[in-house]
């Protein structure tokens, strides 16, 4: 597996907007219905940040919620950082430099975690799904929003197509077509709905299950310690 520190700070500068771009805006609506998931919780764990965009919809959405937001790219944190300080965030979300594969706190910390399209860039997925159950309280909550492969068979391939040669190929415009292909290439190549469903329930997590989101191109996973 590449370097995905080095991949998502080579492509910072431009992801946000990418992300609107490929996406067509509609990836706002699906970081949206996460942070809705949030309604009772105190504190709570991005991880795989990036620009803190889940971070700040759960600040906005629910004003109580504290939430730590970690993530191995320095590009990354240094932009969320500047988004966090021109919404005055400052006191509910904190930056961390870290990796889910070894999350720097204490046991039975956090309330809920969130992940929005970044567990599949894990290193190991699996340590970090064990991590994750690690510092979560009893009862809490994990929230993942990932990639999927639709299941309409004249939509599909309309779909990967576009996924795996139209986005690198955007992604080129700015210098970074390695970079969107692998990014294309690992989201195809992870466990889909009911495969990932059960790596939850090996990690430990109890109450597994998903729901699709824009004819099956995202889904949202949950799962409970």
């Amino acid at each position: 597996m590449p370097e995905t520190k080095k991949i998502f700070d080579e492509v910072a500068k431009h992801y946000d907007w990418l992300n609107t771009l490929f996406s067509l805006g509609i990836h706002k609506l699906w970081r949206k219905k996460l942070a809705d998931e949030l309604f009772d919780t105190a504190y709570n764990l991005d991880i795989a940040t990036g620009t803190a965009e889940v971070a700040i919809e759960v600040a906005i959405k629910h004003p109580s919620v504290r939430t730590v937001g970690i993530d191995p790219s320095m590009n990354m944190l240094r932009l969320a950082k500047k988004k966090i300080e021109d919404l005055d965030f400052k006191e509910k979300i904190v930056l961390v430099s870290a990796t889910a594969e070894n999350l720097p706190f204490e046991e039975k910390q956090f309330d809920s975690v969130t992940i929005a399209f970044g567990i599949r860039n894990t290193v190991d997925y699996k340590l970090s799904l064990k991590e994750i159950r690690r510092v979560l309280r009893k009862n809490g909550r994990l929230f993942i929003l990932e990639f999927a492969i639709p299941r309409n068979p004249i939509f599909k391939p309309l779909y990967m197509f576009y996924f795996k040669v139209l986005m690198p190929l955007v992604g080129s415009i700015y210098g970074r077509g390695k970079e969107y292909k692998y990014l294309a290439e690992s989201a195809a190549s992870f466990p889909q709905r009911e495969d990932f469903l059960r790596n939850l329930k090996n990690a430990g997590f109890q109450d597994c299950r998903y729901s699709e989101l824009t004819m099956g191109v995202v889904a949202l996973y949950y799962a409970t310690k």
